[in-house]
């Protein structure tokens, strides 16, 4: 693997306001780095999929002021939790974010809380956060933080994907319910083919 720096200067555009490390695997060590180059202090839009990085590389990028210009940032398929998210949400440098993907990493109620319920994330129009963790609780606040001016694009796990509904069927009667129901029918059975 490259270095962090190299990789900088590779693909930092010649304006300094993109940056794409995709599938680097620059890991946290990698995402500590970006946020204490100096070269990225303009930069608009970080691009870091599937780079392997955690909860304490994010946090040292939300921590950054090189990242206080920052509206878009892609994080997606990397092992980021709630934790990772909260840092995120309660960053000052994070206050420009008008566009967040979180989509594929392990982001659960609390982390979909964080971002609905954050004061910091007032900008943010777009947020990709489908396959992680999230469940009812953090599918509704996030819709209920739509309903406000933000988040007009939201792309979340349908609700509908977590509800679990009773089918009745009247043909049921064939079912075994308990050990011992199956112990009788075994031994009703084995008693008819004599």
């Amino acid at each position: 693997m490259a270095s962090v720096e190299y990789l900088i200067k590779q693909f930092l555009t010649p304006d300094k306001k993109n940056l794409d490390l995709s599938n680097q695997n620059i890991g946290d060590k990698g995402a500590i780095t970006l946020s204490t180059s100096k070269n990225l202090r303009k930069l608009k839009k970080l691009i870091l999929p599937n780079n392997n990085i955690s909860d304490e590389g994010i946090t040292a990028i939300a921590n950054s002021e090189n990242f206080k210009h920052l509206t878009d940032l892609d994080i997606y398929g990397n092992v980021i939790s709630d934790d990772g998210v909260k840092a995120i949400a309660e960053s000052p440098y994070m206050s420009n974010l008008k566009k967040l993907s979180l989509y594929g990493n392990l982001v659960e109620d609390e982390g979909a809380i964080a971002i609905a319920e954050s004061q910091t994330l007032a900008k943010l129009k777009h947020l990709f956060i489908t396959s992680n963790r999230i469940r009812r609780e953090g599918i509704e606040s996030l819709q209920k933080a739509k309903c406000r001016t933000r988040l007009c694009h939201l792309h979340v796990d349908d609700l509908k994907d977590f509800y679990y509904e009773e089918v009745s069927n009247d043909d049921d009667e064939d079912l075994i319910n308990s050990w011992e129901e199956l112990k009788a029918r075994s031994g009703k059975d084995g008693d008819s083919e004599d």
